[in-house]
């Protein structure tokens, strides 16, 4: 897990000066009118940590947990398209260096947990992995991480 702690860490470490050298009006080009902006992907990506931090914790601690989110209601409700630019990614690269810490301390115990995503029981270990493949999948679409 250390290396996918590493890799999240390099993420928070090359994402937001990138994400920062755009404009604010680049950052909030919506690509079509049903396609999140840059901004609301990085929002997106703060609601998945949190999300994904609520299931790494409690599955660590031996509970099942369930957890869903109505992605496209939580980035509207949140107006991450108004965010201040800076504020939002700070949250994100911060939030994001806690999981990469949270994961690196994972006991091998602890990463055989399960818990529900979506309708599936998976392993900690998977939901881990997921969440970084997530997230990447989600930098690339942002135009933000490009290897």
């Amino acid at each position: 897990m250390n290396e996918l702690a590493q890799r999240l860490l390099n993420h928070c470490a090359q994402v937001p000066p990138t994400l920062l050298a755009f404009s604010e009006e680049t950052l909030r080009v919506r690509p079509a009118p049903d396609k999140w902006s840059k901004k609301e992907i990085i929002g997106h990506l703060v609601d998945s940590a949190s999300n994904n931090h609520q299931r790494f914790v409690r599955a660590m601690r031996g509970e099942q947990p369930v957890i869903r989110y109505e992605q496209d209601d939580w980035v509207s409700l949140q107006r991450y398209q108004t965010a201040d630019s800076r504020e939002l990614v700070g949250l994100w690269e911060l939030y994001n260096r806690h999981l990469a810490y949270l994961i690196a301390g994972m006991s091998e115990a602890d990463l055989k947990q399960t818990l529900v995503m979506g309708v599936e029981q998976v392993t900690l270990r998977y939901c881990a992995e997921d969440y970084v493949r997530h997230l990447e999948h989600h930098l690339h679409q942002a135009g933000v991480l490009t290897t």
